[in-house]
């Protein structure tokens, strides 16, 4: 089984409401909330907390739940499932993955890309390549959460066309 809930910060960002869902969030996700560094980051971590906590209330999973969280901009992402799963959202407009930044661009693709995906990205033209690196790097995120790595892992060596 796999399910997907997502949501917009708006959502939380009344502070009542943001102080109403906080109480009913666990210790640790209190405390993940509570390092946040700004307003925006601790409304995208409670809103994961809420798009968790719904998943797990309303479906009824097997013995083991697994789940991953992404957020980009005013978007939080929620998966969960019975086997192993990851998943990144990115938002399009972010800086670094702006037309304008082209330099950029080229360096997150020299840390992320496999030869193959090198070349397929420097074969596209500028408005393809913002739209390819992000599709490469999303896939490759999602991976080395749903195994356990995170960011830790090189993403040059994830060849998400197998």
């Amino acid at each position: 089984m796999l399910k997907i809930y997502y949501g917009h910060i708006q959502l939380v960002k009344d502070q009542r409401v943001f102080d109403k869902w906080f109480e009913k969030m666990n210790s640790q996700r209190k405390e993940k909330i509570l390092r946040c560094q700004n307003d925006v980051d601790k409304q995208r971590s409670l809103l994961a907390g809420i798009l968790l906590n719904f998943g797990l209330e309303k479906d009824r999973f097997a013995k083991q739940v697994f789940y991953s969280i992404s957020h980009s901009g005013n978007y939080v992402i929620c998966v969960l499932s019975n086997r192993r799963v990851g998943i990144d959202i990115e938002n399009k407009f972010r800086s670094v993955f702006s037309e304008s930044k082209e330099e950029q661009l080229d360096k997150i693709a020299k840390k992320c890309l496999t030869m193959g995906d090198e070349i397929r990205f420097h074969s596209c033209d500028d408005e393809e390549k913002v739209d390819l690196l992000m599709k490469f790097w999303t896939r490759k995120e999602s991976y080395s959460k749903a195994i356990g790595k995170g960011l830790a892992m090189d993403f040059s060596q994830i060849d998400t066309e197998e």
